[in-house]
This record gives C-alpha cells, structure tokens and sequence, in this order.
C-alpha cells in the first residue's frame, strides 16, 4: 500500500531529462528519456490517493 503522506515527504517533482529536439523530430517516441526506477517510485509516492479520478490528468471538478 502507498505511503498515505508521502506528499508530505517528496515536495518537489522530478522529472526524466529529456531527449534532444533534433533527434525527437525524427521520431513518435516519447518527450522523455527512460526514467530510473527508484525516481519514479518517489515520484509515485507523491500521490496523496485522494480518490480524484484521473488527477494525473489534470482534469478539474465541474463547478
């Protein structure tokens, strides 16, 4: 189970160097190199599991 407060513990966000202009012109490959492992489970402990659907998304309550 995640850590419930590890939005606490992790604050800032990092994120995977991206790769060159030149070379993603050439290419439908992703924006960003392959990221580290451990990187990305920090980053996958940020998730305060609020139950907000897609909030990764960035989508918005209806008002």
């Amino acid at each position: 189970m995640a850590d419930p407060k590890g939005f606490l513990k992790v604050t800032e966000r990092e994120l995977p160097k991206r790769r060159p202009v030149p070379v993603r012109i050439m290419d439908w490959k992703e924006v960003y190199e392959p990221g580290d492992s451990a990187q990305l489970r920090r980053q996958a402990g940020r998730c305060m599991d609020c139950g907000v659907p897609f909030c990764h998304q960035g989508a918005r309550w209806a008002t």
